[in-house]
């Protein structure tokens, strides 16, 4: 393995245990549907989490209701490999409770989303060997994958995006790298290193249907992504290759229908067709799942809107989407047909999905399974560079405008509300500011360490990815996408600053952030201070900021 690619590895992994993004009164809907469904398998081993309800507060949607009775309604399968993390806390700290919950989330978290992301990153250092890429270029493309698009938030949080884009790439790299080709290995750097995880090739269409079949027990969408693959890899695998992929898919299968008959009454009937929420319900009511027709307005809003646009976040990728020609010349026709349409299909996708944007997010978090294949062409080193062994200067410019942006977004409060423009500049740096940063451990010893240390482990890691040459380049890249963030925020509502001050006051328990932000003659609105006296009552616990 590439030494420098391991480093950004282990800084990724030093990272994800510092930072608990856990914060004091924040009831994450996604992570803590899983935590409760987590919670009633192991304390009562049932899937009915109706019993921990009053934990969660009234206002918690992200739950099924069927008969009067409460279900997750997340896909399983995150929760199920979290599964031993929530066990684990619980023989140390107890049974499910607001006291416990910050620990039992974050356990499960490290199972269900670090160790896949981790995972993860071992198949795309695989796949560079694989193709042939310089030790350079794996750093690189790794120190991106991690630090320059939202998968970066992704594995510090118990959402099941990570483990999604692990099952998907990772069935990519089987189908479609073993065994090596021939064409490339003999003139590349990385030719007659080991591979970084042999006991995959053994049986290779076996564990690419298990990691497809776990991506889609993780996220129903990811289906489409898959269907996509297996049609590109066709040719290859014949009758017999396709049968041992089903044959690897088909135990996720089964758990998936005995879930959704537990739960739901039929093994066909998924948890979103049951949404306790009217909001939910609504949107699932339109076309399949709440998913028809792709709209050109909502495809942009994927690509290019200021709050959530894959470019506005990673703008580095549109280096990767110059390096597609070169990448082809490396692979053959299967391999590329399935690294450019399965993340295609994904972006079609939800571009028919009213709820594209994802709610309170860092950037498009719904393409984060797709992420490693959107990067993997910066494996390839630019034509340009090749007789000087050095990258353009634009890539590694874009590379510290992508870390600036989804680095400063993460590391503060990764739950963006939808107005806020240009979010690293409008809304992450004016909490920063102030002295705030996302929960992590050396908050229990010195306010300026935990203010420092995780952005300097990312720094560390962009210094690592970016050769010595070019790191000023990257430097510039990141103060002017500060500054074109901040030049691109619009002078703040007056909602946009309450919003802004009540997650301080509430979530960061900041004391007179509402009463800052609200106009003097006016007051802070009656409706926020009660949904604030009815916050303050839920868990997570406080936290010593």
């Amino acid at each position: 393995m590439s030494r420098r690619a391991a480093v950004v590895l282990l800084l990724y992994a030093v990272l994800a245990v510092v930072v608990i993004p856990v914060f004091p009164h924040f009831v994450s809907p996604n992570e803590v549907s899983r935590w409760v469904l987590a919670a009633a398998l192991v304390d009562r081993q049932s899937v009915d989490v109706t019993a921990y309800a009053p934990l969660v507060g009234s206002r918690f949607e992200d739950l099924s209701q069927v008969g009067g009775r409460l279900y997750s309604n997340k896909a399983p399968g995150g929760t199920l490999v979290g599964l031993p993390g929530y066990a684990v806390a619980r023989l140390v700290v107890g049974p499910a409770s607001g006291a416990t919950m910050r620990i039992s989330l974050t356990t499960m978290r490290l199972c269900a989303a670090t160790v896949p992301a981790l995972f993860l990153g071992f198949l795309f250092i695989r796949a560079g060997v694989r193709l042939g890429a310089t030790d350079d270029r794996i750093a690189f493309a790794l120190c991106i994958l991690f630090f320059g698009t939202p998968l970066f938030a992704y594995g510090l949080l118990n959402f099941a995006h990570a483990l999604g884009a692990a099952g998907l790439f990772g069935s990519w790299v089987l189908l479609f790298t073993v065994p090596r080709y021939p064409e490339v290995a003999p003139q590349s750097e990385s030719a007659g290193r080991r591979d970084t995880i042999p006991l995959l090739d053994r049986q290779p269409q076996l564990a690419a249907g298990a990691l497809i079949g776990l991506a889609v027990l993780s996220e129903y969408p990811a289906a489409v992504a898959a269907v996509v693959l297996l049609a590109c890899a066709l040719p290859r695998l014949r009758a017999a290759g396709l049968i041992k992929v089903a044959a690897g898919g088909a135990p996720f299968a089964i758990i998936l229908g005995l879930y959704n008959a537990r739960a739901f009454g039929s093994p066909f009937i998924l948890s979103s067709g049951n949404e306790r929420s009217p909001e939910f319900r609504a949107l699932a009511s339109h076309g399949l799942f709440g998913i028809g027709l792709p709209s050109l307005s909502n495809l942009l809003g994927l690509l290019a809107d200021p709050g959530r646009g894959l470019f506005v976040f990673s703008p580095v990728l549109l280096v990767a989407l110059a390096l597609l020609p070169s990448m082809r010349r490396r692979i053959d026709r299967g391999a590329f047909l399935a690294l450019t349409l399965a993340p295609l299909a994904l972006l079609l996708t939800y571009a028919g999905y009213p709820n594209w944007h994802g709610g309170w997010t860092v950037g498009g978090r719904y393409l984060v399974a797709v992420m490693p294949f959107l990067v993997a062409p910066l494996l390839v080193r630019p034509e340009a560079a090749r007789s000087s062994r050095q990258p353009l200067a634009i890539e590694p410019a874009l590379a510290g405008a992508s870390i600036l942006a989804v680095v400063l977004t993460s590391l503060v409060f990764p739950f963006v509300p939808n107005a806020f423009h240009w979010p690293w500049a409008s809304f992450a740096m004016p909490i920063l500011m102030r002295g705030y940063v996302a929960p992590n451990l050396f908050h229990l010893i010195s306010t300026p360490l935990a203010l420092v240390v995780p952005f300097a482990l990312s720094m560390a890691a962009l210094m690592t990815g970016v050769e010595r040459r070019w790191w000023l380049s990257a430097l510039a890249g990141a103060v002017l996408w500060m500054a074109i963030g901040m030049a691109g925020s619009r002078q703040p509502t007056l909602g946009e600053r309450l919003q802004l001050g009540y997650v301080e006051e509430v979530y960061f328990e900041r004391n007179g952030s509402l009463e800052e932000a609200a106009p003097p003659d006016l007051g802070v609105p009656p409706r926020l201070r009660l949904r604030e006296g009815n916050e303050l009552r839920l868990p997570p616990p406080s936290w010593p900021f």
